[in-house]
């Protein structure tokens, strides 16, 4: 029915099925969405210190528990509509501490009324509905979290997600070569570029066969020669060798 100038008449009629009826008649009138936010913020805050017990009460140890609750986390990022939330709202009949944001719930119900909790899928009417103080006193006070989470003492911490750490650690380099009598090792070679030392590669792939004649050699050579034979020293040149 729709209020006008005309006369508005309702006829009722039932049988005498041998039951009782009652008769109902509202005068309503439909309310938006930010209507029902000012309304809300109005008479609908819970104080902070009320949702502290609240918390408290969630995470009290239970005795028949084997496993004690030391903390919940509590996302700040709505479920609805995966941004940071800030009229944080939940139902007084819900479990959960999680909340919702306000302002999309009531536009969502607006156009499509279902009145369901985003979070736990339960009925959460208009009139069950409560803005959370504690934790809309905490979204102005952690600006760089989107996770907190609640202790035993009704406190809270706020969870920062870490940097990535890159994996790229600089490998050593270990220099291989013969050291001179004294122990040192042996100058820098004259073809160096910029007045930095040039080392000369190993080759690992050399036959070791080669290797052995070229000794062979050498020891004819040396036997030939009258007077004591000098010692040799280690034929491998200095190389860059990858310690990773």
């Amino acid at each position: 029915m729709y209020l006008s100038a005309a006369t508005n008449r309702i006829t009722v009629t039932w049988g005498n099925y041998g039951k009782s009826y009652s008769v109902g008649l509202y005068l309503v009138r439909q309310m938006t969405s930010a209507e029902l936010l000012q309304r809300l913020k109005t008479i609908g805050i819970k104080h902070p210190e009320l949702c502290k017990a609240l918390v408290k009460e969630k995470l009290r140890l239970d005795p028949d528990s084997e496993i004690a609750t030391t903390g919940v986390r509590v996302s700040l990022i709505c479920p609805l509509v995966k941004m940071r939330l800030s009229v944080p709202c939940r139902a007084e009949t819900c479990a959960h501490l999680q909340c919702f944001d306000a302002v999309f719930y009531l536009q969502m119900n607006e156009k499509k009324p279902t009145w369901m909790c985003p979070v736990c899928d339960k009925p959460a009417p208009y009139d069950q509905l409560i803005i959370d103080g504690l934790l809309s006193k905490i979204l102005t006070e952690c600006e760089d979290a989107d996770e907190i989470e609640y202790l035993v003492d009704g406190s809270w911490c706020p969870i920062r997600a870490e940097k990535e750490r890159s994996c790229s650690p600089q490998c050593p380099i270990l220099v291989l070569g013969s050291s001179d009598v004294n122990g040192l090792l042996p100058p820098p070679n004259s073809n160096a570029e910029n007045g930095k030392a040039t080392a000369d590669v190993v080759d690992l792939t050399l036959d070791s066969s080669s290797s052995e004649e070229e000794e062979e050699e050498d020891e004819e050579e040396d036997d030939d020669d009258d007077g004591p034979q000098p010692k040799r020293r280690c034929s491998y040149e200095k190389g860059l060798v990858s310690a990773c």
